[in-house]
């Protein structure tokens, strides 16, 4: 059950994507929007949750959608059809489910939402951070890593950022600031599930980054300071 709006009812097995029909056939059942479903949840407020056909969002997000769907399909890989109930009109509708000998890879309710993990490591000289995004069933769907690194004298910094996810968009933004005897590193980073936008400026005048993230799925953001000095 999510959020106290939508309950899993049952399933059905319904075979292999054995050949190129099939898979073909996978890919207009996964990503047509007269009868694909999304849900809409905040993270950050569970009790907000929708689900909305995907014909219903604007068409450059339903491209967005279909494209990022077409590239988990793969030969080999299981459909199961999940049905779902909507709690509060008790009416009922199916998804299409991939799974495959490990994983649940793709489902257009439960892949609309992440689980998300953020770790901080401070280190003598070094310190990195991280955001790990999960599926809901636990596997993980993608990383946002930062780090900086100081050494000397004379002082030397250096910086990595690495943003990735699976059927998504992940990013983050960096400014480093050398001093005398210290080097600041600004961060901010985002991501979001299938349709939506990701955007992040730098402002001089506020010297924060300006971080916007919308999806029709979870979405996530931040930005912090890291200071390493000699």
């Amino acid at each position: 059950m999510f959020s106290n709006s939508l309950e899993l009812i049952s399933w059905d097995y319904h075979g292999t994507i054995a050949d190129d029909n099939d898979l073909k056939e996978t890919v207009e059942l996964l990503t047509d929007p007269d009868s694909v479903r999304l849900f809409q949840i905040d993270i950050t407020d569970p009790s907000f949750a929708s689900v909305v056909l995907l014909s219903s969002i604007p068409s450059a997000d339903q491209d967005d959608f279909s494209e990022a769907v077409e590239k988990l399909v793969e030969l080999g890989q299981h459909r199961i059809r999940l049905n779902w109930k909507i709690i509060s009109s008790g009416s009922e509708f199916s998804t299409v489910a991939l799974v495959d000998e490990d994983n649940m890879v793709w489902d257009s309710v439960i892949g609309s939402v992440v689980v998300e993990e953020e770790e901080f490591s401070p280190v003598a000289g070094e310190k990195s951070g991280s955001v790990i995004i999960k599926w809901l069933w636990g596997a993980e769907r993608g990383k946002i890593t930062w780090s900086l690194e100081c050494e000397g004298p004379p002082l030397a910094c250096s910086y990595t950022s690495e943003a990735k996810i699976a059927s998504g968009e992940a990013r983050i933004e960096t400014k480093l600031v050398k001093g005398e005897e210290c080097c600041t590193l600004h961060y901010a980073w985002a991501y979001r599930t299938p349709t939506g936008s990701i955007s992040i400026d730098w402002n001089p005048d506020t010297e924060q980054f300006d971080v916007e993230v919308s999806s029709w799925g979870s979405t996530g953001n931040g930005q912090g300071i890291f200071e390493c000095c000699l």
